[in-house]
């Protein structure tokens, strides 16, 4: 058998479809092309939609620069309803009806989540206490004192408004939850809230629109593959900034 041709070291941008883990993703282009090294270059939670930028060969050794990097997202939070994942898969802890929020109060409170900000991170995620997942620890019932922690919305617009869904527009730091700006500002408005809806729109330089949906790449070519990967040195390190990960 002829062993495949090499693929360019590069940044493959996928349009994640919801209900698929990150790793998934990952897994499943790695096997469908016969791919020596793939990774990610920052997670989605499964409910999510959007970019991932997938990262091929040598280029796995630059994750560090998207996951430091700054990302854009379009959310929809939903007012009214509290779970315990901070968003609408999680089992709802608290609803409240009959609840006024007017626009103006929604604009005055998105100021207090512009800039730097300190946030508790969500008890169902992947960060670790004393050596175990975070996650783990909530499905057991059980929840740990988390320590806030800073984080910058450098851009929070609300694009959408109705009497109990918020649409926003958010750019964001490394580390920033939706789920929980979700929740918190959920709190702030009064009826507390989740996030409903979740879609990446920009990952440091690369944008969605850019993007190939994840079917239309599993059921492409090697060579396809490999015309659609952004090589190593395509002007991603001029155009983005190389924080600390």
């Amino acid at each position: 058998m002829n062993r495949p041709a090499p693929l360019p070291d590069g940044f493959l941008l996928v349009d994640k479809p919801a209900g698929i883990t990150s790793f998934r993703v990952v897994d499943r282009v790695k096997k469908r092309f016969r791919i020596a090294k793939l990774g990610h270059g920052g997670s989605l939670d499964p409910p999510a939609t959007g970019l991932l930028v997938l990262l091929v060969n040598r280029a796995t050794k630059r994750a560090g620069m998207l996951l430091g990097g700054e990302k854009e997202y379009r959310a929809t939070v939903r007012l009214g309803v509290e779970t315990d994942t901070q968003d609408a898969a999680g089992r709802v802890l608290k609803r409240n009806e009959g609840f006024v929020v007017r626009r103006p109060e929604v604009e005055q409170a998105l100021e207090r989540f512009r800039g730097e900000i300190l946030q508790t991170p969500p008890m169902v995620s992947a960060l670790k206490h004393r050596g175990e997942r975070l996650y783990r620890i909530a499905r057991r019932g059980e929840e740990v004192e988390r320590p806030p922690r800073k984080v910058t919305i450098s851009r929070l617009v609300l694009t959408g408004f109705s009497a109990d869904r918020l649409d926003l527009l958010v750019c964001c730091s490394k580390g920033t939850y939706i789920r929980t700006l979700a929740h918190d500002l959920g709190r702030v408005l009064g009826p507390g809230g989740c996030l409903e809806k979740l879609r990446r729109t920009a990952v440091g330089p690369f944008r969605v629109e850019d993007a190939a949906p994840l079917d239309r790449i599993l059921e492409g070519t090697r060579e396809s593959l490999a015309a659609g990967i952004i090589p190593l040195g395509g002007g991603m390190e001029a155009n983005s900034k190389t924080p600390d990960s």
